[in-house]
């Protein structure tokens, strides 16, 4: 595909980098006019359709959708329809938050998705390989989520906003774009692009263990919402199948590891160590609330769930999916491109220990660092560096 569709995911991450910068600075700088809520919708929006899913398309079409010059058209007059989705959510959401236009340009979006996974679904070109099975699934996965966007409906006419169901049909959304659609998608490309000299002769069990470990843990973000001991336990055991199934991916990522051959090589595998340390951390964190009353008690500190989330959407997803545009030579490694990998290394890394102190803060009723939020503030101006680095390193090859 050109490079002007690999600048445009690159682009609308710097657009949702700068909204969370914005989202930083009302805490510190109030800013009449603009709404904290309706900021917070579009940054997210953006981040998780505009950067995640254009980036996973255009990675998808480029290693198993083209075929010929016809798919090649269909995938690209696709592709602008689904920016033109992102543009209106961009526009809307931060003066309206929900509402009918924004709502409008949100169904555009998952049906650009149903066609995006029914015509690659049909159209790949690894239909019976171990990338072909992951292929399949995280499109599975995708159309699944959305299950959760079409229930929210009913459940606003029936209970209200504010009851238990509307909550976990947002979170059956959110865990299966993270753990089905986004992880299962990027596993996908790394046995596709990083893998093929390896073949992963426990595939099965791999594969079987992961699926299991993703449907198990959507039991947490249940138990939130509903009392039942049995929901922490269930989450438990999927976070260590999920465990397990990596550990398959242990052996041919070390061979791979050893195989680089240069210093810029050795600079590149940061972000990857950076998505693995934070998967690690990950599975750790879920295990660590397996308590009833402990997650109960993090539920409430919002700057922790903050930093969560971050944890899978900028350590995880986008440090893995930034090494995989590198990994395809889709970004060469020079000054800007490191500079962007450090800035995004520091950045992360600043941010993600202010907001735990923060919520240690909050949760011991201890004061170790005043006015948390401004150094939060000036921590965050370190991500739209990295992220326009990075596209001014993908502009200058």
């Amino acid at each position: 595909m050109k490079p002007i569709y690999y600048i445009i995911p690159l682009f609308n991450f710097l657009i949702a980098a700068l909204l969370g910068l914005l989202l930083r600075s009302i805490f510190v700088y109030p800013i009449e006019g603009v709404t904290f809520l309706y900021v917070l919708h579009t940054h997210s929006h953006i981040a998780l359709l505009g950067w995640l899913y254009l980036l996973v398309y255009v990675l998808f079409v480029q290693q198993f959708g083209l075929k010929n010059d016809k798919e090649n058209t269909f995938y690209t007059r696709l592709f602008w329809v689904t920016q033109l989705a992102v543009l209106g959510m961009g526009v809307t959401f931060p003066f309206m938050g929900y509402a009918a236009a924004s709502i409008s340009f949100s169904t555009l979006h998952i049906i650009c998705s149903y066609i995006f996974v029914v015509h690659l679904w049909k159209n790949n070109t690894v239909s019976g390989t171990q990338q072909g099975v992951l292929l399949k699934t995280s499109l599975f996965f995708m159309a699944f989520s959305t299950l959760g966007v079409w229930c929210l409906g009913p459940a606003v006419g029936m209970m209200g906003k504010a009851s238990a169901f509307y909550q976990i049909c947002i979170q059956f959304f959110l865990h299966f774009q993270f753990d089905g659609w986004f992880l299962t998608a990027f596993l996908t490309l790394l046995f596709a692009i990083v893998f093929k000299g390896y073949s992963l002769s426990k595939f099965k069990p791999f594969y079987y263990t992961w699926i299991v470990s993703v449907i198990l843990t959507y039991a947490l973000p249940v138990s939130w919402y509903v009392e039942l001991p049995i929901l922490h336990y269930l989450n438990a055991v999927g976070v260590l199948l999920q465990f397990y199934s990596v550990g398959y991916l242990l052996n041919p990522v070390y061979k791979m590891f050893k195989q680089r051959d240069n210093n810029e090589a050795n600079f590149v595998w940061l972000l990857l160590i950076l998505a693995g340390i934070c998967f690690t951390m990950r599975i750790g964190t879920q295990l660590f609330v397996i308590s009833e009353s402990i997650a109960n008690e993090l539920q409430a500190l919002r700057s922790w769930i903050v930093g969560f989330i971050h944890l899978n959407m900028l350590g995880v997803l986008s440090g893995f999916g930034l090494w995989l545009m590198i990994q395809q030579k889709k970004m060469y490694v020079n000054i800007f491109t490191k500079i962007g990998i450090l800035s995004l290394l520091f950045g992360f890394v600043l941010t993600e220990f202010l907001l735990f102190v923060q919520g240690l803060q909050g949760f011991m009723h201890i004061v170790w660092i005043e006015n948390t939020p401004l150094s939060l503030f000036w921590a965050s101006v370190l991500l739209p560096i990295s992220v326009l680095s990075f596209l001014i390193s993908y502009l200058k090859k």
